[in-house]
């Protein structure tokens, strides 16, 4: 894999996300300061792959932190429902706030390991990239999620109350379309943070296959792991 650019001035090939040639310190693009929130929002509908190389040109990747947090509040959110959906019967609110209070910091520790994991296999396979790049365009990729905890969680709560949450009874048996319709929406957005993973990781390797591969993988590292934690917190052997 590569993805270069070369310099104008000298033909140097140099790593995509530098701004200034390694060689005879030409300008290589626009000098991107900082991370246009709305701007980068909009671009992950328009075109991800220009919204990642936004994330990857900016100087200061401002928001990152806001976004890691609400994406580990969500994700510990959804990890304490799916174990009250495999515990049989027996879910609780309990579930939930225990999966709230301790996977959220598991979560960032998941997506700092990830991000430095990247950095190293993109290096193996010919590819310059840094850390704080890797960190930034996974992050964003949470955005679909992060917007189901924002609009779709108080909708959730309202039509069902705690019993979204605890499974106990399960929602289904209460109000089932609006149940159904509700998980395919939750659904489709998590298959649209997976895409965006794609995406992003495209904007780093131009291998398609390769993206592909990393897109599917890092959805199951970072949704299946904290599940994985929470039924495991919550269900005690």
């Amino acid at each position: 894999m590569k993805n270069s650019v070369r310099c104008n001035n000298c033909s140097t090939e140099n790593p995509f996300y530098l701004l200034t040639c390694e060689n005879c310190k030409a300008f290589l693009r626009t000098k991107v300061p900082n991370i246009d929130f709305w701007r980068t929002t909009s671009k992950l509908f328009e075109s991800p792959v220009k919204a990642a190389e936004l994330l990857i040109h900016a100087d200061h990747k401002n928001f990152l932190l806001t976004v890691i947090i609400l994406a580990a509040l969500k994700i510990s959110l959804t990890a304490g429902i799916l174990s009250n959906v495999f515990s049989g019967g027996e879910g609780s609110l309990q579930n939930i706030f225990v999966a709230l209070s301790s996977l959220p910091i598991s979560f960032i520790l998941l997506m700092l390991a990830w991000s430095v994991l990247m950095t190293l296999i993109l290096k193996i396979t010919g590819v310059k990239s840094r850390f704080k790049d890797n960190l930034a365009i996974y992050s964003y990729s949470f955005i679909p999620i992060i917007f189901t905890l924002i609009i779709l969680t108080p909708v959730e709560y309202a039509l069902f109350g705690q019993y979204w949450f605890s499974f106990n009874p399960t929602p289904f048996a209460i109000k089932y379309i609006p149940s159904i319709v509700l998980s395919i929406i939750e659904g489709i957005f998590i298959v649209w943070s997976m895409f965006l993973a794609i995406c992003a990781t495209y904007a780093q390797s131009r291998s398609l296959f390769f993206s592909i591969l990393i897109g599917a993988l890092f959805l199951i590292v970072t949704v299946g792991i904290p599940v994985y934690l929470a039924y495991v917190l919550n269900n005690p052997v």
